[in-house]
C-alpha cells in the first residue's frame, strides 16, 4: 500500500459514495461509509490528511458531472480511515441564507476547507460518522 490514494483509488471511491447516496440515500449512505470504514481501517497512519483529501479533490475536478461535497467528503472520510487516520463526517447548514455542507475532520481540524467559511455552518450533532 502507498503512502496516499491514487487518482484511481479517489475516482472509485468517489464513484462508490455517489452510488450509494444516489441509490440508497443519505441515511443508508451514512451507514454504508462507517462499516466500510471499520471494515477497511488500519492503525498504521500512512500519508497526512491533506495528502488523501488532495487526491480526492484532483480526482473529483475529472470527475463526469460534478461531484457535490457530500459525495467528495464521504469518498475523503473512507479514504482517511483506510489510510489510519480517525476522521470525522460532519455535515451542516446555514440557516440564512440556506445552505448545506458537508466535510471531513481530523482531530478535530477541517481537511483541505476554508474555515473562516466553515464558520457559517452549524454542523449537525449526531449526523457526522
Amino acid at each position: 500500500m502507498s503512502n496516499r490514494p491514487g487518482f484511481g483509488t479517489a475516482f472509485l471511491a468517489i464513484t462508490l459514495s455517489r452510488a450509494s447516496l444516489r441509490f440508497g440515500g443519505f441515511k443508508r449512505a451514512l451507514r454504508w461509509s462507517r462499516w466500510l470504514a471499520r471494515r477497511l481501517a488500519r492503525t498504521e497512519r500512512r500519508g497526512t490528511p491533506d495528502e488523501v483529501a488532495h487526491a480526492v479533490a484532483v480526482a473529483a475536478a475529472f470527475f463526469p458531472g460534478r461531484a457535490i461535497c457530500l459525495e467528495q467528503s464521504v469518498a475523503c472520510y473512507v479514504l482517511l480511515r483506510r489510510y489510519g487516520h480517525a476522521a470525522d463526517l460532519r455535515v451542516g447548514v446555514q440557516p440564512y441564507p440556506f445552505r448545506a455542507h458537508a466535510w471531513v475532520e481530523v482531530d478535530g481540524r477541517p481537511v483541505l476547507e476554508n474555515e473562516d467559511e466553515l464558520v457559517k455552518f452549524v454542523p449537525f450533532p449526531g449526523v457526522y460518522a
